[in-house]
């Protein structure tokens, strides 16, 4: 997305994804600034032991903090990852809507003008953007904090326009078609991806 659908606090990513890397750190979603390390990040940390989910907040000086679940996930198994930043003390991360992890380390996040799905893409990296390897569907932003039960619906099969449908900014289900139902935002196919069905989960 060349613009963001929520450019600040409180917001929440959710997705389900399938890969087969279960070795190195992949971003799922993330909202950056355009000239400065400001950014909130949501990757599946294969590097990390446990292969956990990590939402991460990181400022102007480039110094961040992160919440990883407690629990990780599956080679070439649909996972449902979310992570929700209340605020700039408050970042909590789910994984199957549980195993959730909160970090309160203060991370003021500012200038966030551009969204994407699978790369993390801001001037810093420019070589070196993390791309997601594997499928990425169901693509959630809200600019509110969803409740843990909510979390848990979506995580069950609930699809992102059925929950809190006022504070849904972007949704995308990535199947079958590249094309966001909510926001009117073109969404640009920078890696050659393609759009594949997906098993529908059920609750």
């Amino acid at each position: 997305m060349a613009t963001t659908p929520v450019s600040n606090t409180p917001l929440t990513f959710a997705c389900w994804f399938n890969t087969t890397n279960t070795t190195d750190a992949q971003v799922l979603m993330c909202v950056n600034a355009a000239s400065s390390p400001n950014r909130i990040v949501m990757r599946a940390v294969g590097d990390l032991a446990g292969d956990p989910i990590r939402i991460s907040a990181v400022g102007t000086t480039g110094s961040g903090a992160s919440a990883d679940t407690t629990s990780g996930y599956s080679s070439g198994v649909w996972t449902h990852a979310c992570g929700v930043v209340t605020s700039s003390t408050s970042r909590t991360a789910y994984i199957n809507g549980g195993s959730s992890a909160t970090n309160t380390t203060n991370v003021a996040v500012s200038g966030i003008i551009q969204a994407s799905i699978g790369v993390q893409r801001y001037n810093l990296f420019p070589s070196g953007q993390l791309f997601f390897n594997g499928s990425i569907a169901e693509v959630g932003i809200w600019n509110a904090a969803l409740t843990a039960a909510e979390i848990a619906s979506l995580a069950q099969g609930m699809t992102c326009d059925k929950i809190r449908p006022q504070s849904l900014v972007f949704y995308a289900p990535l199947v079958r078609e590249l094309i966001d139902q909510k926001a009117a935002l073109a969404i640009t196919n920078n890696n050659g991806a393609t759009v594949a069905n997906h098993p529908r989960i059920y609750p």
